[in-house]
């Protein structure tokens, strides 16, 4: 397996950011998924200040991870080149960009790992603008952790549902064989961008102690053309 030239403790990190979607988190909330204390949080975050931002105008402060360092994208596509799919040394990967013109062109969302063999390769071929009346649509979604019995095992199966208060209340991502697929907040973020909704903030509500779940608030929002979607 070809190692990462970051740090084992940072990876832990960037783990749990990988798994939010590079969202900001709470020291307590990384503490309670590695089983650490907030102090050794807050001391692993403070000796890697090149990998991390911390915001301390929020309470509590939230920390996030630094836009533009090559090797966190690198560690966050697993060495792969995002076009032919090989997984390779660091050392050979590049940055590319999905939209090179975008104002926030080193956002996760556009920035990819390529090879020496690709980079020269087109990722997104530019087309000549033409200007549509357009409308923005809005929508709040609710995320909260589930649970099942498996009527075979008898255990109970942890899963991620969600409410877009249009009355249907909570329910889960289903695959076409009707089994249960939204383990992450991620699955069910990209069920919506799929459809093109576009987060545009997220809220983390919980509590310190395993006995209070965690509930998610997510705003999105798309743009559609006024004469038809």
């Amino acid at each position: 397996m070809i190692q990462s030239k970051i740090p084992k403790t940072v990876q832990e990190l960037l783990n749990e950011f990988i798994r939010y979607n590079f969202y900001k988190i709470e020291y307590k909330r990384l503490a309670r998924a590695l089983e650490k204390n907030v102090d050794t949080i807050i001391q692993r975050v403070k000796r890697n200040k090149e990998y991390f931002d911390i915001d301390d105008s929020e309470r509590p402060a939230k920390i996030s991870v630094k836009k533009g360092i090559p090797d966190i994208y690198f560690y966050r596509d697993r060495n792969t080149c995002k076009i032919c799919q090989k997984q390779v040394d660091p050392n050979v990967l590049e940055l590319r960009f999905r939209n090179p013109f975008q104002s926030d062109k080193y956002h996760w969302n556009n920035v990819l790992s390529v090879c020496n063999e690709c980079k020269e390769k087109k990722i997104v071929k530019i087309k000549k603008q033409v200007k549509t009346p357009q409308r923005i649509e809005y929508k709040e979604v609710h995320i909260r952790w589930g649970s099942s019995k498996d009527p075979e095992t008898g255990e109970r199966n942890r899963f991620l549902e969600f409410d877009e208060l249009d009355g249907r209340e909570y329910f889960p991502l289903l695959d076409s064989d009707e089994k249960i697929v939204s383990k992450a907040v991620v699955d069910i973020l990209n069920y919506f961008a799929a459809d093109d909704w576009e987060v545009i903030h997220m809220e983390v509500y919980g509590e310190t102690d395993y006995e209070v779940e965690d509930f998610y608030q997510v705003f999105f929002k798309r743009i559609r053309d006024k004469r038809g979607d």
